[in-house]
């Protein structure tokens, strides 16, 4: 394949995976009755996150590109430890990283040979689900929550910053009905394009090592660094 022709994942679409994760990494656990409020859902979101130490998951991703009339896709695992750190290692585009280490947040893309080093308080100041995913935002707080019907086996809730949201205008999370688990989240941005962020296979409590969240500049790579 041509390397024009090429489906790439840049900074864009990996913000979509962050910001999308994190209203989503959460089982929401106790939610299994048709009864439950959207306030009530949220509140055992948050409940349930404020106790998460770390965890492992599996993702998949699919994005729908308006501009380009493509789908462009992308998987890997994703490593969460408070506070503050997580590793998005990806499986294909092969190579291709986000991480955070506590103080800043790295991209990695092998395809342009460079690194994006940017302070994390800057991507709080904007971005509310990046703060959720990273403890320091209340979810209820940011959010205004609507239960908007099911699909398939899964509660949709749908969910309406408060505030700025990083150019992002919608957000719907998919919850089993039966385990209560978050099985996607679908994220629209101002341009329309829609990413859909698929969870499975995830660990909490595992004891995930501080070693993964140690940046480290690979061989020959210029890194560029934003907001300083």
């Amino acid at each position: 394949m041509p390397e024009s022709s090429k489906p790439k994942t840049g900074p864009k679409i990996m913000w979509r995976f962050i910001l999308a994760l994190g209203v989503a990494i959460v089982h929401a656990q106790g939610f299994a009755t048709e009864s439950r409020s959207a306030d009530q859902i949220v509140d055992s979101l948050q409940k349930n996150y404020d106790a998460t130490v770390d965890f492992v998951a599996d993702f998949r991703q699919q994005t729908e590109v308006r501009t380009l009339n493509r789908k462009l896709n992308a998987s890997g695992k994703l490593y969460f430890k408070r506070p503050g750190k997580m590793f998005w290692r990806y499986e294909e585009p092969k190579d291709q990283f986000v991480l955070a280490d506590g103080k800043n947040l790295y991209f990695y893309q092998p395809e342009q040979n460079q690194v994006i080093k940017s302070p994390l308080k800057n991507a709080f100041r904007s971005d509310i689900p990046l703060s959720f995913l990273l403890g320091l935002g209340n979810l209820k707080k940011d959010f205004n929550a609507t239960l908007k019907g099911i699909e398939d086996n899964d509660y949709v809730l749908y969910l309406e910053p408060k505030g700025e949201m990083g150019g992002f205008s919608e957000v719907f999370v998919g919850v089993n009905r039966n385990t209560s688990d978050i099985n996607w989240v679908s994220v629209r941005d101002a341009a329309a394009n829609v990413t859909t962020i698929r969870f499975s296979g995830m660990r909490k409590g595992v004891g995930v090592q501080e070693s993964l969240f140690r940046f480290q500049v690979p061989d020959g790579v210029d890194i560029v660094e934003l907001g300083q």
